[in-house]
């Protein structure tokens, strides 16, 4: 099991957005990376077409397009989910919730391994969705889910 990839050291399964590539990449400065994460999912599923013959007693199929979204639970961050002042960096100016509400195509990657030299993340780019923060007597802080409807592929990189 030397290759598994423990989350619990707290530099991994990071999601960083900018509003430019670079920016969207692992520690790159200037980049909105996403704290009090609870969990993230990385998707990636092909549509598939299925079809049936006289000559066959199974159906056939073959695969479409492939629909990549990034979904995650997290604490909100007032700087976060805001905004706070970054003259680099329009979606960390603008916060989580201007950009999804103005519809804005960001740039993002997850980084798996954390921010060290061939460290492996996930780059794209897409929309954020699904804000939806909640709060109630028994849950003290705000919690809200988010996607990234990926715009295009999921691209394997390292640091």
């Amino acid at each position: 099991m030397a290759g598994v990839i423990n989350v619990t050291s707290g530099n991994q399964a990071v999601l960083n957005i900018g509003n430019t590539q670079a920016l969207g990449r692992p520690g790159a400065a200037g980049s909105l990376s996403i704290p009090l994460v609870q969990d993230i999912t990385v998707s990636t599923a092909p549509g598939t077409v299925r079809y049936s013959t006289l000559d066959s007693t199974a159906s056939s199929a073959f695969t479409t397009v492939v629909e990549n979204t990034i979904s995650l639970n997290m604490l909100l961050d007032d700087d976060v989910f805001f905004g706070l002042a970054n003259t680099t960096n329009s979606v960390a100016n603008n916060g989580l919730w201007t950009t999804s509400n103005s519809k804005t195509e960001v740039f993002f990657s997850v980084a798996f391994e954390g921010e060290d030299s061939a460290d492996y993340y996930l780059e794209g780019k897409g929309f954020i969705g699904g804000l939806s923060p909640s709060a109630s007597i028994d849950q003290a802080v705000w919690i809200s889910p988010m996607e990234i409807i990926v715009n295009g592929d999921l691209t394997k990189a390292t640091v």
